[in-house]
């Protein structure tokens, strides 16, 4: 019920609710990463809740090295207006995040007289932070827009390194840090389409 009467107050004020997808711009041409939805609150502010995820895996034959990595990043952004003319706005962003990842390589030791024995190697991860930034919106049509934002974070990470070998496992690095991230500016790029 209480959903129901918040969904009832958002549509009142504001009739425009977005979707979108996106990628982070440097990354994989044409494979979005990126899943957003925009929420207006009144004139000037818009909740934008995000997903972002990312898999890859690899086989190399010579070396016999294969490895899979995955990715996955929730944030919660408010989007401020700062300056709207005709179809173009201006938002100061502000928000938090979290994310997980984990990267996973195995391969084969050579080990005396004549024994292979498989190694597995992963490193895993997972930070939570506040981003900072910038973005724009322009209308493309009245349902339609093209969004782009630039964030920068302050971020504290954990992350551990395991190998296994033989049976046995043992904890390579384990490590905590806090990093303040304001030179390399994340920028991504959205299609945004409005419903309601």
């Amino acid at each position: 019920m209480v959903h129901f009467i918040l969904l009832s107050l958002v549509i009142a004020t504001q009739p425009k609710v977005g979707f979108g997808i996106g990628q982070t711009l440097g990354s994989h041409l044409l494979t979005p990463s990126l899943f957003t939805m925009r929420v207006p609150l009144g004139e000037s502010f818009v909740i934008a809740p995000e997903l972002n995820f990312a898999y890859s895996s690899s086989d190399a034959e010579i070396d016999s090295v294969t490895g899979s990595n995955y990715t996955v990043g929730i944030e919660g952004n408010l989007h401020y207006a700062i300056l709207k003319r005709n179809k173009t706005s201006l938002y100061g962003i502000g928000g938090i995040g979290f994310k997980i990842s984990k990267d996973t390589r195995n391969w084969y030791e050579h080990w005396y007289p004549d024994s292979l024995v498989e190694i597995e190697e992963v490193t895993s991860s997972h930070s939570y932070g506040i981003n900072l930034g910038l973005g724009m919106e322009q209308f493309l049509r009245d349902n339609l827009s093209i969004y782009i934002s630039s964030l920068s974070n302050i971020t504290r990470t954990s992350e551990e390194k395991e190998r296994k070998r033989d049976g046995e496992e043992e904890t390579i690095r384990k490590n905590t840090d806090l990093s303040l991230d304001f030179q390399n500016l994340k920028c991504c790029i959205y299609l945004i389409w409005y419903i309601l």
